[in-house]
């Protein structure tokens, strides 16, 4: 039993310096930049560990990650961490409950999460004070930043799954 307990604090413990790793990565300027535009690598990282550990882990590691987002963010404090959260319990129950656990599922729940929380941003942040064009914004850049984050899915999901079972393994074993 207490390999066990040790096996998850060092899967807990991989899965927060994963995110902290992704967090740092997408806010090094520059770094996967394509024509400006820049993934939130924290998204894929927390839906996919919501997806193979379930809800209560799930939300705890999306607030994480939506806090972290919200660091290099112009939003309100907390606004991610709420969203990135709901939606990351969202996806641990749906998967306990209704899907399976797969890729093309990753992909959804983080194009999903991405497009409520891009909307949501874009509309207080700018839809809101009714300048003209601004849907430009939305179309420039909110959608194009939608799309590069839920196209790098599949490698947070291979990456998640990865730990999962090897901590899963390495648990079966004691």
């Amino acid at each position: 039993m207490n390999r066990d307990k040790m096996v998850l604090g060092i899967k807990y413990t991989i899965y927060a310096l994963i995110l902290l790793l992704f967090y740092v990565l997408q806010t090094t300027p520059g770094l996967f930049a394509i024509f400006g535009i820049r993934p939130i690598l924290v998204v894929p990282a927390a839906v996919a560990i919501a997806m193979y550990e379930g809800e209560f882990v799930g939300g705890l590691y999306g607030a994480l990650a939506g806090l972290l987002g919200d660091m290099g963010s112009s939003m309100l404090f907390g606004f991610g961490g709420l969203i990135i959260a709901f939606f990351c319990i969202l996806a641990g129950l749906a998967i306990i409950h209704l899907m399976h656990l797969n890729v093309w599922n990753a992909i959804l729940f983080v194009g999903v999460t991405m497009l409520v929380m891009g909307s949501l941003e874009f509309m207080f942040g700018y839809g809101m004070w009714g300048h003209p064009n601004v849907w430009m914004i939305y179309v420039h850049r909110t959608l194009p930043v939608i799309a590069y984050t839920t196209a790098v899915t599949p490698l947070f999901f291979w990456l998640i799954g990865k730990v999962f079972h090897k901590a899963r393994k390495s648990m079966v074993r004691s």
